[in-house]
């Protein structure tokens, strides 16, 4: 991780990560968990962990009579601080190996231990999450959440070197953004409210007063009931709202580049984490095809026969043989533009377009990653719109309001951290890629 302040620990125990262990450097003090003991009669070989890697401890009966016979006692995944001369040693990890001054057992882990930490054991992913806390100490989960960390670092740096505005909206509404059976319905005091399904009104809002850009990195809710390996109920979301576009294009270019430079960012500064998660992390540096959505179903047919269910929308597979026919291309990051029957605060029906609307998603390794477009600003044929689909104007007063007093031409997106991360790390199910994932059957832990 990049450490750009100049910061001294004070509150933390004395010690320094395994990863700034050198040999030769005088004597260090490293504490971490007891990731795997081998005991070869007057020798035992501790590997600790912490969050930066592994280091090798050698313990010789014959060089420290008393630590050895402490040692003995030792568990795995207890937490230890040891003070010892690092040497150099091509059996242990990272080439370097400690020579024990002093040792101390901080606290001890219960045993036996539900998951094992160590050993490359096949566990399912429901096991996994019923005892996440001690399925987040492996290594390579570990290092899903610090990539994750520096993709969301990246992600934001962009937008602030940019001057987009860093905002938060309400998690608890009064309706959605979506409506439909999607929404989580919560008792506010004595009022009926809802989990927001998304900061879609609220963002719009903000360009009505002149916000011009702005970026959440949040939350949203979806009560759908699922069973695959892309949904979750609770998910992460980078959303992004932009003032004064002359088109769903800009909205494009935004989100090409900040992708662009978070990809870029986590190739150099994450390469540990790749490297234990054996991810080569190819950055698309041409330019994103953009497709419109008729070219999609073209290719879908004539390429592989395929004819998605929903004539007005791209269903899973469709997704996965586009996201195969462009990276065939060398292009792992596409645009599909121009859904028809959109929701009524997109673009659409423009005169001398030659696609249904302006909205587009972006597929990212064969799955979409983000929707996005140009906003109605409109708001006279965005009501005939609303009323046109059946949409209860009453229940959008507020945002029809902030809407009506000189809204400029604007767009926005929302990116599916989750999936993000899930596609970078080359993970087989979303959930591994959040700490405390939620479904429809898991409230905890």
């Amino acid at each position: 991780m990049r450490g750009q302040l100049d910061v001294t620990h004070t509150y933390m125990i004395d010690r320094i990560h395994t990863s700034q262990v050198e040999a030769d450097a005088g004597s260090v003090a490293i504490a971490g968990h007891v990731h795997e003991i081998r005991d070869l009669g007057g020798l035992v070989f501790l590997i600790v962990r912490d969050r930066e890697g592994l280091i090798q401890v050698v313990f010789k009966e014959e060089r420290e009579p008393e630590l050895f016979e402490a040692v003995q006692d030792v568990g795995s995944e207890d937490v230890v601080r040891i003070v010892g001369e690092p040497v150099e040693s091509d059996q242990a990890p990272g080439g370097v190996e400690i020579a024990p001054t002093e040792y101390e057992v901080i606290d001890e882990a219960d045993s036996p231990l539900p998951l094992e930490i160590s050993k490359d054991v096949d566990v399912d992913l429901s096991t996994r999450l019923d005892n996440r806390a001690l399925d987040l100490r492996k290594p390579e989960v570990l290092s899903v959440f610090t990539l994750r960390s520096e993709l969301m670092t990246a992600m934001e740096e962009w937008f602030e070197a940019e001057e987009f505005v860093d905002i938060k909206t309400p998690r608890i509404s009064k309706g959605g953004a979506e409506g439909g059976a999607e929404l989580f319905p919560i008792l506010y005091y004595d009022k009926d409210a809802f989990l927001s399904q998304s900061p879609q009104l609220y963002k719009q809002m903000l360009m009505a007063a002149g916000y011009e850009a702005v970026y959440e990195n949040g939350t949203a809710f979806r009560a759908e009931d699922f069973a695959t390996s892309r949904h979750v109920s609770e998910i992460a979301m980078f959303d992004v709202e932009l003032a004064y576009i002359e088109d769903h294009h800009d909205v494009m270019d935004v989100q090409e580049e900040s992708l662009r430079h978070a990809l870029r960012a986590a190739a150099e500064n994450a390469e540990r984490e790749l490297d234990v998660l054996d991810v080569d992390l190819q950055v698309p540096e041409e330019d994103f095809p953009r497709i419109t959505f008729d070219e999609a179903l073209d290719i879908l047919e004539t390429e592989y026969g395929h004819f998605p269910d929903d004539p007005t929308d791209l269903d899973t597979k469709g997704e996965k043989l586009l996201g195969e026919y462009f990276e065939e291309q060398g292009h792992p990051a596409f645009f599909v533009v121009g859904y028809p029957d959109e929701k009524f605060y997109y673009m659409q029906d423009v005169e001398g377009d030659d696609v249904a609307s302006r909205k587009f998603d972006l597929i990212y390794k064969g799955q979409e990653l983000s929707s996005g477009g140009q906003r109605e600003h409109d708001v006279e044929r965005m009501v005939e719109v609303m009323e046109e689909q059946g949409v209860e104007t009453a229940n959008f007063e507020f945002y029809i309001e902030a809407l009506s007093f000189g809204t400029p031409p604007h767009g926005g997106y929302g990116l599916g951290i989750d999936r993000l991360v899930q596609k970078v790390a080359e993970l087989d199910n979303i959930k591994e890629a959040i700490m405390f994932p939620r479904d429809p059957n898991r409230l905890e832990p």
